[in-house]
């Protein structure tokens, strides 16, 4: 009997294996960047005061849901719904998509890219929720994770992420020259993600106002602990662990049309992910340590500047993670950990904004100079792997700092600029006639009880409510506990108290070694 003849492995099977790869890379990767979700609502509710923490937590379900409508319904279209020729291709307008609202007539094989850009637009209204936490009425948030997604995100990405857009470095020759010879380089989206989402988050907290109790008579900031410390460490690592579906998956695939291998580039998203946090949470812990130093004479070893530094670090790399040497990614990461606490104080003191998480800092600053370090620091032919050439066959532009002309630099400062001003032109009027529709803040008398007690049914601790409100109540009378301090007035020192607590167990601990038996 004759050996049975070998497949016959065509040109169009091994092509429709090389699509269901990059599709399945692509849902992978949008899995992991849904988790995110899980970090951002982590990380907010160990900064915030246990009083918040079931509204911080319903927010963060709800905006998934509430941003997957309005992405459903307007989002998708207006940001991809470019109309399309007999050929396939595009033939949409430089500023909005125009068509597959509710994804009607949408090609299945963009549903895994309908997935990914799902859990995009999610991401940046997340971010929005830790700057406008313990005060803001659940209504409000609702409706602004809608009109972000639905409008504000969408419109902003048709502008850099299409082959139509007037900003975007794919756009067709058929479309029109690049903006400035380039386009605006910010493939993973520093700039459309986390800059506007941090800058919405600055519009939210600037119209609803600081929390009861934030700033003293004098207008000086008063510090209001978050009360779960490793509930923000495990947000922070989840959100790391999903930039690895961020960073890399924007990529889209890993394997090339022509058939050649793509994971180097994929690979190498990884790597500037890695080193951008890895650097940024090293020398942010650092710059605490020396400032904590010179202000107070005694040197803090903070988990948050460390929480908040190694993201930032990852945001600065993150719409050039494909174009950058490790040394450039580590460098970003360096920049990233040395700008948050000078961006934090500014809020604070400066603009007098009460943003609990640093939403601003670490996403809307982090987020520019991403933008800004991409146009200073992508290699030229990291840039030709990644893009190709420019769609009349000529050589793209690359990082300034590099050896380019500053064509880039000029087309992201642009960037930057537009990302603030349609933001922020977006989202202060949407806030403010919320606020004048008296659909924006609690009351105060249902904030100083708490969002959790007030508004969902409830505390997340159920039957630990006085010893958080107690805990509450001693950090505004200058740390004496009520069931640690001295009576008669007096108030031990927390080394005393410390001491006296030892003693105590020092003594328990004799009184069970003599019953035991010998």
């Amino acid at each position: 009997m004759s050996a049975p003849a070998p497949p016959n492995f065509s040109t169009q099977i091994l092509s429709g294996w090389m699509n269901d790869i990059n599709a399945s890379f692509v849902l992978q990767s949008g899995y992991l960047v849904f988790m995110m979700q899980l970090g951002f609502a982590l990380l907010t509710i160990g900064s915030v005061r246990a009083k918040s923490a079931k509204s911080v937590a319903l927010k963060n379900i709800m905006d998934a849901a509430f941003g997957g409508v309005g992405y459903f319904i307007f989002g998708w279209a207006f940001a991809y719904g470019d109309k399309v020729d007999d050929s396939g291709n595009s033939i949409g307008n430089p500023f909005i998509g125009t068509d597959q609202f509710g994804m009607a007539a949408t090609d299945g094989s963009k549903y895994n890219t309908f997935l990914f850009q799902y859990v995009f637009a999610i991401s940046t209204a997340t971010i929005v929720s830790g700057a406008v936490a313990e005060r803001v009425k659940f209504i409000a948030y609702a409706l602004y994770a809608f009109f972000l997604t639905a409008w504000v995100y969408p419109v902003l990405t048709h502008w850099v992420w299409t082959t139509s857009g007037w900003a975007s470095p794919t756009r067709l020759a058929s479309q029109g020259p690049l903006f400035i010879g380039s386009g605006a380089y910010d493939t993973v989206g520093s700039g459309a993600v986390h800059m506007m989402g941090g800058v919405a988050g600055l519009a939210g907290a600037w119209v609803a106002g600081p929390r009861k109790g934030r700033f003293d008579a004098n207008g000086k900031p008063v510090t209001m602990h978050g009360h779960n410390a490793v509930l923000y460490m495990a947000g922070v690592l989840l959100l790391w662990f999903g930039f690895y579906g961020f960073n890399p998956g924007t990529m889209g695939m890993l394997i090339a049309p022509d058939g050649s291998s793509f994971s180097g580039v994929v690979a190498r998203c990884a790597i500037s992910t890695t080193m951008g946090g890895c650097f940024g949470g090293t020398v942010g812990i650092l710059v605490q340590l020396i400032y904590t130093k010179i202000t107070t004479g005694h040197a803090v070893w903070d988990l948050y500047a460390a929480g908040n530094c190694a993201l930032t670090g990852m945001i600065v790399i993150t719409s050039g993670c494909a174009t950058y040497e490790p040394w450039a990614s580590a460098l970003g990461g360096i920049v990233g950990g040395l700008i948050i606490l000078p961006s934090s104080l500014f809020v604070s003191h400066v603009l007098k904004i009460d943003d609990p998480v640093d939403a601003f800092a670490v996403h809307g600053i982090g987020g520019a100079v991403g933008v800004l370090w991409y146009a200073l620091m992508a290699k030229k032919e990291l840039v030709t792997e990644l893009y190709g050439p420019t769609p009349d066959g000529g050589q793209r532009h690359w990082g300034w700092w590099m050896g380019d002309y500053p064509n880039v630099l000029g087309a992201n400062v642009i960037w930057v600029l537009v990302i603030f001003g349609w933001t922020f032109a977006m989202m202060v009027p949407f806030f403010y006639v919320l606020k004048l529709c008296g659909l924006l803040r609690i009351s105060p008398e249902e904030e100083e009880m708490g969002a959790d007690i007030s508004k969902h049914g409830g505390s997340a601790y159920p039957g630990m409510e006085n010893i958080y409100t107690e805990h509450e109540a001693s950090v505004r009378n200058g740390g004496a506990h009520p069931k640690l301090g001295a009576g008669n007035g007096h108030t031990d020192s927390h080394a005393d108290k410390i001491s006296s607590l030892e003693a105590e167990l020092a003594a328990l601990t004799s009184r069970v070694n003599k019953m035991s038996p010998a």
